[in-house]
């Protein structure tokens, strides 16, 4: 009989502990690998940390007077700059959310081109048309738009003089995300949603620079900040990934959340798998006294019930893969509003096969040393 065929009959004797056990470990994994998958959704996985981000000092949700862009650019570390104005929009329906990015023509898209390919006649029609506007790919495909066509987004932060905040554009082009850049949003001119508001005219949401090659990010960070320091509106700068986190824990801190869940999980599992082998092992005392009548070393039963338990966890973390990924692919486009880069990556599956590795060792190696250590008569006297 082979190692596997002996490993295969031991987890069958009792099925249904096997199955009980498989499953709570894949519903362990099925956790993990969902809440990484939304913490990785959340945080933006591709952000590039080179890039700065000024905002308000006082709030990111403060505006900053668009005079700043020419002190900005004017320092001598700062290679780019671009402006922007943001607002939550939504098209038609109240519930049906996007992303509004009031952009600088020329700068902007040299910005963000790093994540974004946009097309050269796109941005060549944005520059001619006051109230062009250029959609992300998911929102375009969701909505069905097309070129040339004319939508009227609400904003929630861009007020006309009449009260209104409702905002015309056409269509002038569609833009990708490279890897899993989010989408799912709409840039539109500064210059034409800032000439229609009445509110906070004149002024961005944020401004974003590009560092020359070899500046340390902490020197330009340093320069902007004190330039800008004592003034009316003081300046809080940041790298593109630190803005993105210090944004996602205005609604909750997601890593500490995520981290919670899965550590309770884990350690359940790991009381429950080994409790569970020490009695299996303990049911079986008698057969492996017989194992090592019959010449059997010490090192063989030892591998055998480590494989037994890795086998456990290989089974149990093969469906709680299988679980996550049906429960990404159907997830991913009707959270594609909240969660933008819903994705179940490859560094999240070999963090879950780490982790399985490591919880079987933990699991599996106290049974398998209180085995070996049995001395065959006292084995071979258990009933």
């Amino acid at each position: 009989m082979s190692r596997f065929t002996l490993i295969r009959r031991t987890m069958a004797r009792k099925p249904m502990r096997s199955a009980l056990l498989i499953a709570s470990i894949a519903i362990a994994f099925f956790i993990h690998l969902i809440l990484t998958s939304f913490e990785y959704g959340f945080l933006g996985g591709e952000v590039d940390s080179e890039r700065l981000i000024v905002t308000n000092k006082v709030g990111d949700t403060l505006p900053l007077p668009i005079s700043y862009y020419d002190k900005i650019l004017a320092l001598p570390n700062v290679a780019a700059a671009t402006y922007m104005a943001r607002s939550r929009a939504t098209y038609r329906t109240p519930a049906n959310f996007l992303g509004l990015t009031a952009a600088e023509p020329g700068t902007f898209a040299g910005f963000i081109g790093d994540q974004y390919d946009i097309p050269a006649d796109a941005l060549s029609r944005f520059a001619q048309i006051r109230n062009g506007a250029i959609a992300g790919r998911s929102v375009a495909t969701q909505e069905g738009w097309v070129l040339g066509q004319k939508i009227t987004l609400n904003t929630s932060s861009f007020f006309k003089p009449d009260g209104s905040s409702d905002f015309d554009f056409e269509i002038v082009g569609i833009l990708d995300g490279k890897q899993s850049a989010d989408t799912h949003f709409v840039m539109a001119r500064y210059d034409y949603v800032n000439s229609e508001r009445s509110t906070d005219r004149d002024t961005v949401s944020s401004f974003g620079i590009v560092p020359k090659n070899g500046v340390r990010a902490d020197d330009v960070i340093k320069a902007v900040d004190t330039l800008f320091a004592n003034s009316a509106y003081e300046t809080r700068t940041r790298t593109e990934a630190e803005f993105m986190r210090a944004f996602i824990a205005q609604f909750a801190d997601i890593a500490t959340i995520v981290r919670l869940v899965i550590g309770v999980a884990f350690v359940t599992i790991l009381m429950i798998v080994a409790n569970t082998m020490f009695f299996a092992i303990r049911e079986r005392t008698r057969e492996i006294g017989v194992l090592k009548v019959l010449g059997f070393s010490r090192r063989f039963i030892l591998c055998n019930i480590l494989a037994e338990t890795f086998a456990l966890f290989a089974v149990g973390l093969s469906f709680g893969l299988g679980f996550a990924f049906t429960a990404v692919m159907f997830l991913r486009e009707p959270l594609r509003t909240i969660v933008p880069d819903l994705v179940l990556t490859p560094a999240i599956i070999l963090e879950a096969t780490g982790l399985a590795v490591l919880l079987a060792l933990a699991t599996g190696v106290a049974p398998a040393f209180n085995a070996i250590r049995v001395p065959p008569n006292t084995a071979l006297r258990e009933r």
